[in-house]
């Protein structure tokens, strides 16, 4: 689009020969569209609200009707288009970000439960101190009233009765 608006800026000013009049030749002609630079530099500008577009369209009027008409297309197409593209892709982009920072969230929570029950585990090997297997009612609270085993709890965020309350919800045989 640049080329095409510089090249049509150029072929007018050609046609007006060396000095022309200064009502036919605006000074913002040379401003927005006499290189290619400036055109692109325009362009950008028109789109991304750094210029107002009707300025950059009043210079394209003098050429003809015709130029006027790609330019609204050039704005509608990349306003319409391409920046809705590119938005959509930056979506896209920050919804699968998101989608995988849930995987991340739930391997952590995975991978936390598994500490607890490896934790939980050796709690209940050291209760059991016959390593019968099974834990009584007896080692159960024996184990409880020591310091140690109070620490090791608050380490892991458990209160006694929340482990007097797994106790029973465990015990099978009263």
């Amino acid at each position: 689009f640049a080329i095409l608006f510089t090249q049509a800026v150029t072929s007018y000013r050609l046609d007006l020969g060396p000095d022309p009049p200064v009502e036919v030749l605006p000074a913002d002609m040379v401003q927005f569209w006499s290189t290619l630079p400036r055109s692109m530099l325009t362009l950008f500008q028109v789109i991304t609200s750094g210029l107002d577009w009707v300025a950059a369209i009043h210079v394209l009027s003098f050429l003809s009707p015709g130029w006027v008409a790609l330019f609204v297309l050039y704005i509608c197409f990349m306003q319409l288009a391409v920046l809705n593209v590119l938005t959509g892709v930056f979506c896209q982009n920050a919804i699968e970000s998101a989608a995988h920072d849930q995987d991340l969230v739930t391997q952590a929570i995975l991978a936390q439960k598994q500490m607890y029950i490896r934790q939980i585990m050796a709690i209940f090997k050291e209760i059991d101190i016959d390593h019968s297997g099974d834990i009584t009612y007896q080692e159960f609270k024996d184990s409880l009233a020591g310091e140690d085993m109070q620490a090791y709890l608050d380490s892991l965020g458990l209160d006694a009765s929340d482990v007097w309350t797994l106790f029973k919800l465990m015990d099978l045989d009263n």
